[in-house]
């Protein structure tokens, strides 16, 4: 454990912990949302050296860019988390890492957010997205990388792909970090309640919340939404998962390698680090995020 990990441990757990999603009513989900989503002022990146425009995808942004000069033929879709209920972008540094080391151009889809959108209406701009994509570059070379409720929308785009008979290519790689499911089995919840002595953030209690936050009265498709011991994969490209440790998401897991083995996903890896949070690559100013975010750019520039 770095110094500065160590330090901040303590401090985050106070700060943080009992206090991830613990609205009392879908009221209460609905107004902070609003407070929360209120704060923000879309903008362009300003890096220097690289250059950026904004694509409209359903009057949704999706920011995009490359380093200047260049024309990749290499695409990177950055999901950004947030819980989705607001948008969580990528520090200005990993994003210039991301276009200069992979050589891709880098788009971050600023996706409709709850409450006022829902899951399907998620799920349907990322596939407009995915096929004016599909115009520019070859499926093989676009690939998917999304944080927390990122690694969410990967995998429910992925099924949603499935579902309709993969009609629409798979990208090349997916890499979904810290990803969670609305539907969980009973061993991956008693997991869970192991885990969250370790956890700095969340408690397993919330999961029981989700639900009627994100899903009120049960009206989207579960599949959307995933249960990794039930879903289906089957025409998954290579996917490479990362669960930190010490967080509660990391008890799915097992769930998830079971379900790959039975889907018949050929290439998958799933690394569960020890010691560390969740979303631990994104956070990069400390040695185990930068060291996370390292091994996620060396995936993406093979």
């Amino acid at each position: 454990m770095s110094l500065m990990y160590g330090l901040l441990k303590p401090i985050v757990r106070k700060l943080v912990k009992n206090r991830v999603h613990q609205e009392e009513s879908y009221e209460d989900f609905v107004r902070v949302s609003h407070e929360i989503q209120a704060k923000f002022r879309f903008r362009l990146p300003q890096i220097r050296g690289y250059e950026f425009r904004d694509e409209q995808i359903g009057g949704f942004h999706c920011i995009v860019g490359h380093k200047a000069g260049r024309t990749p033929k290499r695409a990177l879709v950055y999901f950004v988390g947030g819980g989705e209920r607001r948008w969580q972008l990528p520090m200005k540094k990993s994003m210039a890492r991301y276009m200069e080391e992979t050589d891709r151009e880098l788009f971050i889809p600023l996706y409709p957010l709850y409450p006022d959108y829902n899951i399907v209406d998620e799920v349907e701009m990322i596939c407009s997205l995915h096929r004016r994509m599909l115009e520019r570059y070859e499926a093989k070379d676009i690939a998917w990388l999304g944080f927390s409720a990122g690694a969410d929308m990967i995998m429910a785009t992925g099924r949603y792909i499935v579902r309709q008979g993969n009609r629409l290519p798979m990208p090349g790689l997916m890499i979904p970090v810290s990803g969670c499911n609305l539907s969980i089995s009973e061993e991956s919840y008693a997991r869970m309640l192991e885990i969250e002595k370790r956890d700095m953030m969340m408690n397993a209690a919330s999961m029981k919340l989700f639900p009627g936050f994100y899903n009120p009265g049960g009206k989207y498709p579960e599949y959307l939404w995933g249960c990794a011991a039930e879903d289906d994969y089957t025409g998954f490209p290579r996917i490479i998962m990362y669960f930190g440790g010490d967080e509660i998401f990391a008890a799915e897991a097992p769930e998830y390698e079971k379900a790959f083995k039975r889907c018949g996903v050929p290439d998958y890896t799933i690394h569960v680090t020890p010691g560390m949070f969740h979303a631990y690559p994104m956070f990069s100013f400390l040695k185990e995020g930068r060291q996370g975010e390292d091994e996620i750019i060396g995936y993406l520039k093979q």
